[in-house]
């Protein structure tokens, strides 16, 4: 008996470390951006211990997607959703890859297409002969308003930024008049040298201040913007989601320009220079943009996932309780995961294979800005 007693503490030191190895491999952490989304995290965590789901879940804040991604790759966080562009920069400069995507439709991974929309009056409009046209574009540098049109431009070889990489100059002698919101503003201009005609399609707020201004004060910024800029006149072609139109219509948006404008007004423009009605945006668009994924170390792609798994299985569809693909309640939307995911599908492959040709093209074109800071300036917000 007393040889006994002087063996269990060995005994337990020598389960130690597998106890701690267990612990560790059962525990994600994941990194959170924001208030609202720190608290569904925690909500999230304890919901999972109440419903012994193994494996516990850690939220860590970071500062932004970028510090997210910091974080991930030195260890301090184990995984973190993130937008296309986020998905492309960690990847391509830290090395990152995906566990998990979002599926809206249960069928595959898309989130949304790109499209060039255009007033279907406009009979002389091709996008393969843009040149001098006016365009309508939601932000600078966005994924819908910039690093998809312009990459496209540059691919068909109809934008040449030559050796000194001037991407706001090459659109600006390219296209007539634009309304690019935020073209203008330090971050994007810090020598105040981008073209004022990128500007030139923007209207402002009501009291015509703020044009051109990178938030909603001016009336032509983000999707419904820069539909609006085309359905005033004031562009010939909006690269808008092929969703926008729709979520305007039928009383959606209250604004007079919404409330004259019917589907018949408006086309989609093809890549391949030929027109085609709103509805066939799954054969004429720019690109497909991936939906959301779940960046983490390579070497914790499955790891993740089965927590992820697991949490999906008890919280996926729940009807009552939390849930894992809501944010109602937390005061924001998209918390952790989209709103529209349908469920969370695995990602066998590396990161480039989500995120797809068409959109990896894209983002491709931009590749002669050459260092990481200027990766991460194309980071959708």
């Amino acid at each position: 008996m007393e040889h006994l007693e002087r063996r269990l503490p060995l005994a337990l030191l020598l389960l130690l470390p597998v106890l701690s190895f267990f612990l560790l491999f059962c525990s994600v952490s994941w990194c959170v951006v924001s208030d609202a989304e720190e608290q569904k995290c925690l909500d999230l965590a304890s919901n999972a211990t109440a419903r012994n789901i193994r494996g516990t879940l850690q939220c860590v804040r970071g500062f932004n997607t970028r510090d997210c991604m910091e974080k991930i790759k030195n260890g301090t966080v184990d995984a973190c959703s993130m937008f296309a562009d986020d998905i492309y920069a960690a990847g391509l400069c830290q090395g990152l890859d995906v566990a998990a995507g979002e599926s809206h439709n249960g069928v595959d991974g898309i989130g949304y297409y790109v499209v060039a929309m255009a007033r279907r009056s406009s009979s002389d409009l091709s996008l393969l002969e843009m040149h001098e046209r006016s365009s309508c574009h939601p932000g600078i540098r966005t994924t819908v308003g910039w690093t998809v049109p312009i990459g496209y431009l540059v691919n068909t070889s109809q934008i040449s930024v030559g050796e000194q990489c001037n991407f706001p100059r090459a659109v600006g002698n390219f296209f007539g008049y634009s309304c690019v919101p935020g073209i203008k503003d330090p971050l994007h201009d810090p020598r105040g040298n981008n073209p004022k005609n990128l500007c030139e399609a923007c209207i402002g707020d009501e009291n015509d201040r703020h044009i051109c201004a990178n938030n909603p004060r001016e009336r032509h910024y983000g999707e419904s913007g820069a539909l609006r800029c085309v359905a005033e006149n004031l562009g010939d072609v909006a690269f808008v989601k092929h969703t926008t139109v729709f979520d305007n219509l039928d009383g959606k948006n209250q604004e007079s320009w919404a409330l004259d404008l019917e589907l018949e007004d408006l086309k989609l423009l093809c890549p391949d220079g030929t027109e085609a009605a709103l509805d066939d945006f799954e054969r004429c668009h720019l690109a497909a943009v991936p939906a959301n994924a779940v960046v983490v170390r390579l070497e914790d792609k499955c790891r993740v996932w089965k927590y992820l798994e697991r949490l999906q299985n008890a919280f996926g569809n729940a009807t009552e309780g939390f849930s894992l693909f809501s944010s109602a309640g937390y005061g924001e939307s998209d918390l952790l995961f989209s709103d529209s995911t349908h469920h969370l599908q695995r990602v066998l492959g590396s990161y480039t294979s989500w995120l797809g040709p068409s959109y990896t093209t894209m983002l491709q074109a931009f590749e002669c800005e050459g260092t990481r800071d200027a990766v991460f300036l194309h980071i959708s917000k």
